[in-house]
């Protein structure tokens, strides 16, 4: 039905954007922070994800949209958000914790992980000392879920 059709590319198209906004916001807060490194000015604060970051949690939040979400890949953008800054630095406590909420109500699914690389980001949120305990818990806890349909 036409109606559903263009509904449905609708909502691609919605979720597209956003990764390349997520993708830019991040590309941003690196430029931003690398030329901190280089220059010494610890006035130049990476904001451009904490800036976005209500309108992410808005769409990954709305269930409807799971499916879209998932086919078009969004988990990459939410994989370079929670991966290390270029000074080994974790993303700000406000962007993890909103986004491994949000990873905890999206039906994830192998291949998802697979193509968005984002498996082993959690993984390395279960392994490193930087990460808050809580955090840690829920990326085990997740891990735990996305693995069980292999073991099980």
């Amino acid at each position: 039905d036409p109606f559903t059709d263009d509904l449905e590319q609708y909502l691609d198209e919605k979720i597209l954007r956003l990764k390349d906004e997520m993708n830019i916001a991040a590309q941003l807060d690196i430029d931003t922070l690398n030329k901190r490194i280089e220059t010494g000015d610890t006035s130049l604060i990476a904001m451009q994800k904490v800036k976005l970051l209500p309108k992410v949690v808005s769409v990954l939040s709305k269930a409807n949209l799971a499916d879209t979400i998932l086919d078009n890949n969004l988990l990459q953008s939410v994989r370079i958000w929670l991966e290390p800054l270029p000074d080994g630095s974790l993303p700000s406590f406000e962007i993890q914790k909103s986004l491994f909420a949000a990873l905890n109500d999206l039906p994830v699914k192998t291949e998802h992980l697979k193509e968005s690389g984002l498996g082993r980001v959690v993984i390395f949120y279960t392994k490193s000392k930087r990460v808050e305990a809580q955090l840690a818990r829920l990326a085990e806890k997740l891990i735990a879920e996305w693995t069980r349909p292999i073991i099980g």
